[in-house]
Order: C-alpha cells, then structure tokens, then sequence
C-alpha cells in the first residue's frame, strides 16, 4: 500500500457509528466539546497548535475535574514544522525531598494508596505547560487562560460521560472537607446538565497568567499547597515545589510494517507499546483467526507489561536501554515462548489499577502538530484540595512501589512510572498521524491495539478507536460488552479469565495526515464526550 489511508474500509451506515472528519487547514480531537471549540477559536484568532492545547487542557480542568488539572502531571510531543523532527516534553513531577519507601516499611506499609501524602508528588503540569509555550508558544501567555477563568468563575454545564464518572467517586469526595465542599453538592455528585464553577481555581488560574510557573510553584499558591499537605502529614517543603521543573527529551521509536510510531521516553509507558507491536510484528497477523489475534495481542501485552512492572523507572536514576528492550533478539526470545493454545499466567503485578485521564491533539495552519496529555492518575486524583487555590492534587505517586532496591522505589526527588503517553506516527520522511488512547495503565496497550487495528485489519482512524476493546489486566482479560461473544467463548477455552468492566476502556484521539489530497482526518472515539473539529 502506498499510504495507510489507501486501505480503510469505508465506514458501513447502516451501523452504529460516527463519521471521519476532515478538514484542509487546521483540525482538533479533544474528549469535550467545550475545549474543542475553544481551541477553535484560538486557531482562528492566530494561535498555533500550542497556544490552542494550552487553553483547552485550562478549560478541561474545569470541564472534566476528575481527570486533569493544575495539580496533576502532563507529557507532549510536538513536531514544530510537522516534519519527522519530532520532540518530547516531560512533565511529569518529582516525588518531596524527604519521601523515602523505608520509612513506609518501617510502618509495615506495603502499599501506597491515593489518600496518602506519598502518593501525591509535586505536580509538573504548569512547569510543562510553561516551557512549552516559551518555546513555541505564540499567543500571549495571558490570552491563554482567560476561557478557563471565565468557566471556573462562572461555571460550566457537566456533560455525560463527566457525570458518569462524577457518581463513582463521593465516597473519595466526602473523606476532605476542602473536596467535599468543592466537588460535592449536598454531599451528592454533580449530575448531568449541572452547573459546576471552581471560583478558587479561577483565582489560581488569574495569577498564573499573570506571573507564569513561578506564580503557582511559589507565592500563596505554593504556600496554599504546602500548607495542606503538611496538614495530612506531607513531607513536602515549599523548596520541593520552586524546584520544580519540565524538560525536553529525546523521543523512543520503532518500526512496525513501514511504519515509525514514536513515543516519550521513560519514566512513561511508552517502550511498552513499541514492545507490544514489535512482538505482533513477527507475527502474520491477517493469517490468525479473530481469536488467535485476540489471543496473540494478550500475551504480547503481558509480555510488555511484565517487563515494564520490572524494569521502568526514573531515567536519571535508573540507566534503562530501551535499545535493549527493543533488540530483536530479546523479542524473538519472548515471541517463541508464547503459546497460542493457552493463556500465560505471570506473577501478579502491583501496579495499582486507575481509570483515566484527557487527551487532545492539534494540527494548526502551518503544519505544527502537538500530541498532548494530561493527568491526575486516579479519577479526582488524591482526592485532597488545597482550599484557597482549588488545586486538587493528583496521586501519581501511587505508581511508585515500597520495595527495597526496586528501579522504581519510592525515594527523594525521584518520577515514578507513568502511564501517560502522548504518541506520533511517520512513514518514509512525513509525519502522519498524532494520537493517544487514554484509559489509565491501559494507554500503551491502547496505542497498539488501535495501531494494529489500522495498519494490519484497514480500519480507518474512527473505526479503530471505536472497535471494542480488550486488556489483560493482572492476569483478568477485562474486554468491553459488544466484544465478539464467539471469540469470547474460544478464549475461555485457553484460559482467559474474562472481566466486563464498566464503564468502556479509555478513549481516544487522533489526526491524520494527507498531504497529497491537502486533508486532515480526525476521530474522537464514542467512550467521551467529544469530537473531533476542523476548518
């Protein structure tokens, strides 16, 4: 095939569904609609894609609380011109100065769950967003936030999905009297087509427009923040959170059947989903029943997630070579163990399982592409808000374990594994696609599932965000309701312990890129509230 494109199957109308779409100059998919259209407006005004992803992620900490926010961690990927010269922004925050998994195992705590002050690492997501846009940014800075103060002030309608999500979590809402005053209304979740405003956020949001990073890691933010995790026992000092920083690093790739899908490097998950597809690459896929490939795409995923549960850790301190982990013979190694008659039970992980998160991608007028997330890891991550600046702090920390000597050991000023992972695809010299499958640890699982979907089945992009979903998740095969029941049933028999979760795993964004028919394609998958927009 001379292009992906050339090979999707054409959408069926007399199914259940949703349209491409396409657009010539600029196109956004975001999981809001709000967001969407205000990056929109910030396109049309004459931002670039960073500016636009900036002032929708601002705005998505309002409209979608329980997944992102100014208290939480962001990745990017970002290719300036929208050639193959592509660059990663890490933004993912360390963990206090004095955190140490000793003094954990000195209580007898194996564990580190949301509401403790070890989960909560100092958050990157306003470092990131502030290198980013000194760099690349065109609007001005203040420009930015002036939708999200204005939906903080005045509120915004909560959308379905939200609401959803919102009645899972009062019981984590009500254990702070900050959230529970905040995220609580009569002591009940927000609901569909309720009005909900953050006007401490708003004031959070005013003084970083005007004073920038340093105006949220230091002043009465920071000391805003400080004050209520030493009030819960924190070991956080204000020093912890004026030095803290983002940085541009080097982006991971692999090729997979022509194709160049290239990732953040670690501390996230990234290498997971190049090692997933380089697994399937060795594989005839299209020679596979439904059922093999199903059943071939879970153990690679085990495979993936085993090595990452052993191995992935803070970079700084941990020397990991993913060229290691990418040799083809070290895969070939793994492939030849998979057995296509049963399910492989690996040892147990302890990464701690969590829902989900935002994701949006922009392509503007001139060609700049930006694939971007931002998270709180749980949903409403720790559930802890600081009261005068309504920053809710996310529970990244959770990721880190207590084990002695592990890669990946709590201890000071360290990042833990993340799960978020922004993604970018190229084939020959051109940038063709920017795209993320959220979904919590789900993501890198996600990205080759979608990617297989397209490059190996000729699912067009919607299609194969939409497809039903499957996740070998600690040894339980966790698979969506309208996944195929035939092939359910010959998964029992290889051993597959089937879970139906509820709700749908993750979501999903992506643009493509034609340059030879001057067309954008963008897809945002059924599982949210949003869509994909251009002009």
């Amino acid at each position: 095939m001379k292009n992906i494109w050339d090979h999707f199957d054409k959408r069926d109308f007399s199914k259940l569904g949703k349209s491409n779409v396409l657009s010539s100059h600029a196109m956004i998919a975001s999981s809001h609609p709000i967001a969407a259209s205000i990056g929109i407006e910030i396109l049309k005004s004459g931002g670039n894609a960073v500016d636009a992803a900036i002032a929708m992620n601002a705005v998505l900490c309002v409209a979608e609380p329980h997944m992102t926010g100014v208290g939480g961690d962001c990745f990017v990927m970002l290719s300036v011109d929208g050639s193959t010269n592509i660059k990663a922004l890490n933004g993912s925050g360390k963990s206090s100065s004095k955190a140490k998994a000793s003094k954990l195992r000195k209580r007898n705590i194996s564990v580190i769950t949301p509401e403790m002050p070890e989960a909560i690492t100092i958050p990157g997501a306003v470092a990131a967003w502030s290198l980013l846009h000194k760099d690349h940014g065109y609007m001005p800075w203040q420009e930015l936030f002036g939708p999200a103060i204005n939906y903080a002030q005045h509120g915004i309608k909560i959308h379905e999905r939200v609401a959803l999500d919102w009645s899972k979590n009062v019981q984590k809402l009500s254990s702070d009297t900050d959230t529970s005053k905040l995220f609580l209304k009569n002591n009940k979740s927000f609901e569909f087509m309720d009005n909900f405003k953050n006007e401490n956020l708003s004031e959070t949001f005013r003084t970083i427009s005007l004073e920038g990073c340093d105006g949220f890691y230091n002043g009465w933010i920071a000391n805003d923040m400080f004050k209520k995790l030493e009030s819960i026992g924190g070991y956080h000092t204000l020093d912890d959170f004026s030095n803290a920083s983002a940085e541009w690093v080097k982006p991971i790739s692999s090729d997979y059947r022509g194709f160049k899908v290239h990732e953040c490097p670690p501390n996230g998950q990234g290498l997971v989903a190049l090692i997933i597809l380089s697994i399937l690459e060795k594989f005839d896929l299209k020679k596979l029943s439904k059922s093999n490939y199903t059943h071939l795409f879970c153990e690679a995923t085990k495979i993936g997630y085993f090595l990452r549960d052993q191995y992935l850790a803070d970079p700084d301190l941990n020397k990991l070579s993913v060229h290691h982990f990418l040799n083809s013979k070290l895969l070939d190694q793994y492939a030849s163990n998979i057995d296509m008659n049963k399910a492989k039970v690996y040892s147990l992980s302890d990464f701690p399982d969590h829902p989900d998160t935002i994701y949006l991608t922009v392509r503007d007028k001139d060609g700049m592409v930006i694939s971007f997330i931002n998270s709180l890891f749980d949903a409403f991550g720790s559930g802890i808000t600081a009261p005068k600046s309504g920053v809710l702090f996310h529970c990244r920390g959770r990721a880190f374990n207590t084990i002695d000597g592990h890669p990946n050991e709590l201890n000071p000023n360290k990042r833990p594994v993340h799960t978020i992972i922004p993604a970018m695809i190229s084939k020959g010299n051109k940038l063709i696609s920017s795209f993320g499958v959220m979904g919590g640890q789900y993501q890198a699982a996600g990205h080759a599932y979608v990617l297989s979907q397209m490059i190996d089945f000729g699912l067009n992009p919607q299609l194969a965000l939409n497809y039903p979903r499957i996740f070998p998740n600690n040894n339980i095969l966790d698979i969506e309701n309208d996944f195929d029941s035939g092939v359910i049933n010959e998964l029992k028999l290889k051993g597959h312990q089937i879970n139906y979760p509820a709700p749908p795993i993750g979501g999903g964004q992506m643009i493509l890129i034609d340059e030879e028919r001057n067309t954008l394609i963008g897809a945002s998958d059924w599982r949210k509230d949003g869509l994909a927009i251009g002009y």
